[in-house]
């Protein structure tokens, strides 16, 4: 199977547009390569052929398409000779079968930026010569076989895949998701290793604190009644106290804060 390409760059689809003024300044990259200039009260100008002029509207063609601009928007305009009007006085001299001579206009739009105009011009060189390889890569077609096809016609043939903007066999797609499956099982299992790695560190810490918490107030036992009428009157005392310490009357001390009852830990 014999596959050949040598791509050139196309053109798009004429459209006719009415553009309000903010937004004809899309036009004016292609001054460069056309003479008619409207200059605009704002600023900016389109260049191009002007193919149509009232006293509402003048319509300036762009090579690609038309752009309709309200007179109202307009400073002045400036009429003169350019390439496209070259192309079309060129184009009307020719005849339908002069493929030759199709072919040096083609060239020569390209070479002038006229993409549009350029494919036109191979277009028909293709109908008088179907096979012309020249003309068959300018308009983005491959040789399959002997046999000029497009390039999603030729990779179809082949059994490509269109796969996010690119032709790739089927195998090679399905491994594309297989890793991509692969790639997301070992995220969340990542994920889910370390909300279980945290968790564990919680009760760990919470286990602790209950642990030191039954071990206070089991040493507690110690003792028969947590209050005591310290010696020589004066009050309650606060047990348990320093053993060996005299508890009540003067110089007792209390406690800052007596501890927690069990059944209030935190868990």
């Amino acid at each position: 199977m014999k596959v050949r390409s040598d791509r050139r760059g196309g053109g798009g689809a004429s459209a006719r547009k009415l553009l309000k003024p903010a937004a004809l300044a899309l036009a004016l990259a292609a001054g460069p390569l056309l003479a008619d200039e409207v200059h605009l009260k704002g600023g900016g100008r389109i260049s191009g052929v002007i193919v149509d002029r009232n006293a509402d509207t003048v319509t300036v063609d762009i090579g690609g398409g038309t752009l309709g601009v309200k007179m109202s928007t307009v400073l002045r305009i400036e009429e003169s000779h350019s390439p496209l009007q070259e192309y079309r006085k060129r184009a009307a001299d020719l005849a339908p079968g002069d493929a030759e001579g199709w072919r040096e206009l083609a060239r020569w739009a390209e070479g002038e930026a006229l993409s549009t105009q350029a494919r036109e011009a191979w277009n028909r060189v293709l109908k008088v010569a179907p096979g012309d390889a020249e003309a068959n890569a300018a308009v983005g077609r491959v040789e399959l076989d002997g046999k000029w096809v497009t390039e999603e016609e030729s990779y179809l043939a082949r059994g490509f895949v269109e796969f996010e903007g690119d032709w790739v066999t089927p195998e090679e797609r399905l491994a594309i998701l297989e890793s991509r499956e692969r790639e997301e099982q070992e995220h969340r299992a990542a994920v889910d290793a370390e909300i279980a790695a945290n968790q564990r560190a919680v009760d760990e810490r919470e286990a602790q604190q209950q642990a030191e918490h039954d071990a206070y107030w089991n040493s507690l036992n110690n003792y028969s009644d947590p209050f005591y009428w310290g010696y020589g009157g004066g009050g309650v005392a606060y047990w348990p106290t320093t053993p060996g310490r005299r508890v009540g009357g003067a110089g007792a001390g209390r406690p800052a804060q007596m501890p927690a009852r069990a059944g209030g830990a935190r868990r």
